[in-house]
């Protein structure tokens, strides 16, 4: 078995990664023709790397099995800021160009912003650093791929001085991961979603933990 590689993200590890957060957020359940989901992922990475202060890869065979992303007020955001906003602004304008038979898609797609500012709102948790983007690639589940990315996250935060930190996920992820580390569910909120082609409730939740 090959040694997995641990490193900062770089741009080849896009489409990896792309595919990592459609099978963790299950986004082709809702978002059906291919080429609006290839956008869509495209505004989701772009959007979380701009976001994002820290990031690192886990890197087996030459394939990119799990990411992490972070963001500490204060530190240098990700290089590369202008091509990774070009970017977003290109998917975002062809996704506007996709036509009325797409909306529904596209308002369950960012209905989220709405609830994660619904979120922020209704919870006592200080919003400090956010973990902004973790996802590990299902064929190496049980490697330790994901307890070594989100163990080096909080090293990095700790290494810091910084104290607390949380993030978004819902009922379709696995959240009980982050609640064996000793993560809190502050503040949650249901939400009706389409999946599949069938109404469903989702959950969505805004975890906190402190940094030990």
């Amino acid at each position: 078995m090959a040694d997995i590689i641990y490193r900062t993200y770089e741009e080849r590890d896009a489409e990896d990664i792309k595919a990592m957060i459609d099978e963790a957020f299950h986004i082709h359940r809702y978002m059906k023709k291919e080429r609006l989901l290839d956008r869509a992922l495209e505004v989701y990475l772009r959007e979380r790397l701009l976001a994002s202060t820290y990031t690192r890869v886990a890197v087996k065979d030459g394939r990119t099995v799990g990411v992490i992303m972070g963001r500490t007020p204060g530190r240098p955001r990700v290089p590369h800021a202008a091509r990774n906003r070009a970017l977003t602004w290109s998917h975002m304008a062809g996704i506007a160009l996709t036509g009325l038979s797409d909306l529904p898609s596209l308002t369950q797609y960012f209905k989220f912003d709405g609830v994660y500012r619904r979120l922020r709102r209704n919870t006592s948790a200080p919003l400090t650093d956010e973990l902004t983007l973790f996802a590990v690639d299902s064929s190496t589940r049980g490697l330790g791929v994901g307890k070594t990315l989100y163990q080096d996250y909080v090293r990095h935060l700790r290494d810091h001085g910084r104290k607390d930190f949380y993030l978004y996920t819902d009922s379709l992820c696995s959240y009980g991961f982050y609640e064996k580390r000793g993560m809190t569910r502050t503040a949650s909120e249901d939400m009706e979603i389409r999946l599949d082609g069938s109404p469903e409730k989702l959950g969505v939740y805004l975890y906190a933990g402190e940094v030990r």
